[in-house]
């Protein structure tokens, strides 16, 4: 079989994590996804290794070098010369 009782599986339909808790029969699985638990096909569940490795991190930032950093523009200021206005 594809998996065992105690593995980490992910719902397809809905990318919600849960664990296999028990068979049912050779194609359905007992998940159980958040504390509630109930009968799945295999073919509706999957490992959740590859959409762990696939999505983009958003915690992770690059490294600015200072030769990327962009100089900051001086703010002009109106001048006013010398005489009536």
């Amino acid at each position: 079989m594809k998996y065992e009782i105690g593995d980490k599986i992910i719902v397809l339909h809905s990318k919600e994590e849960g664990v296999v808790v028990d068979f049912i029969s050779t194609d359905i699985a007992m998940i159980e996804v958040e504390g509630v638990r109930f009968p799945v096909y295999l073919d509706q569940i999957d490992f959740p290794y590859f959409e762990m490795f696939s999505k983009k991190s958003s915690g992770v930032q690059q490294k600015k070098y200072i030769d990327q950093i962009k100089p900051e523009k001086p703010e002009y200021k109106f001048k006013t010369g010398e005489g009536v206005h």
